[in-house]
């Protein structure tokens, strides 16, 4: 416990300088856990730090975050009771988006209670698993249409012409993360699913997030930001933190604010940004 407030104190010290001008602003993607949580069967990471919720907060508001998206690592699979319990704690300041099991019930109740807690859409960390049997989420995907929740694919660029269609034909709004997840050996303009994935703007139901580009390469992501802008505007963009960096040699600290950063550069007009920042997260997912 000592350790964990001492880590939650140093990320508050080292981010202080960069405490934002606006206050309101969100970060669309991120997660939390601890050790000691049950992992998935085919679990292809296994933490040994903690990345609690707490010091995600204590990040966040250090460097002008108010409120947070907490997505499901795919790590801890259907096991979505840490997501939850940081959603009862905080429920101002968070929202959450599990990954649900099609094996298991879920009842009317279940729904109406994940919605009270915060939750704002499913989860479908598929890259590098197969492609769900969509029959079985017959029903689920019928309770995000409901309650207007969109569906968030985490998958490699070049499935996104096979999963993308089908989830718009169905009428989903769609999250794809990390600059669409293009493969950072061809880049984005030699990529096939990210040319699709730009086509699709014009839909007006997919949202990125320009978050992690280490996942793509900085390099890479810098020439895709301005490709994006053009397609999707500010209203379909968003920012995120991806923290705490899994998977990763990076420090869970000091890369906080340096995304941040990051986002000056590749959208240097300040009301572009503060839509990117404020206003779309906030629309999207109800803070």
């Amino acid at each position: 416990m000592l350790a964990r407030r001492a880590f939650i104190a140093s990320s508050v010290a080292v981010a202080a300088t960069a405490r934002a001008a606006e206050p309101d602003r969100i970060d669309a993607h991120s997660h939390v856990f601890v050790r000691g949580l049950k992992l998935a069967v085919a679990a292809r990471y296994a933490p040994d730090y903690d990345a609690s919720w707490q010091t995600l907060l204590a990040l966040a508001e250090a460097n002008g975050v108010r409120g947070a998206v907490i997505l499901q690592p795919s790590f801890l699979g259907y096991d979505n009771s840490y997501l939850f319990s940081a959603l009862r704690a905080e429920p101002g300041r968070f929202r959450g988006v599990p990954w649900i099991s099609p094996s298991v019930e879920t009842s009317a109740t279940d729904w109406e209670e994940m919605a009270r807690l915060g939750v704002r859409g499913l989860r479908f960390p598929i890259s590098g698993f197969p492609t769900p049997d969509w029959p079985a989420y017959r029903a689920m995907l019928a309770e995000a249409l409901k309650r207007d929740w969109p569906i968030h694919l985490y998958v490699e660029s070049k499935r996104l012409p096979e999963l993308l269609p089908l989830l718009l034909d169905g009428g989903h709004k769609v999250v794809i993360p990390h600059f669409g997840m293009f493969d950072r050996k061809l880049g984005p303009l030699r990529d096939p699913g990210f040319e699709l994935l730009l086509e699709k703007a014009s839909t007006g139901r997919v949202w990125v997030v320009l978050s992690g580009p280490y996942r793509v390469g900085p390099e890479r992501a810098r020439p895709a930001a301005p490709l994006l802008l053009a397609a999707f505007g500010p209203d379909r963009l968003m920012w995120g933190s991806d923290w705490p960096h899994t998977d990763t040699d990076l420090d869970r600290v000091t890369t906080y604010p340096k995304t941040l950063q990051s986002l000056d550069e590749w959208v240097p007009d300040g009301a572009t940004r503060q839509k990117i920042l404020v206003d779309t997260p906030a629309k999207l997912y109800g803070f």
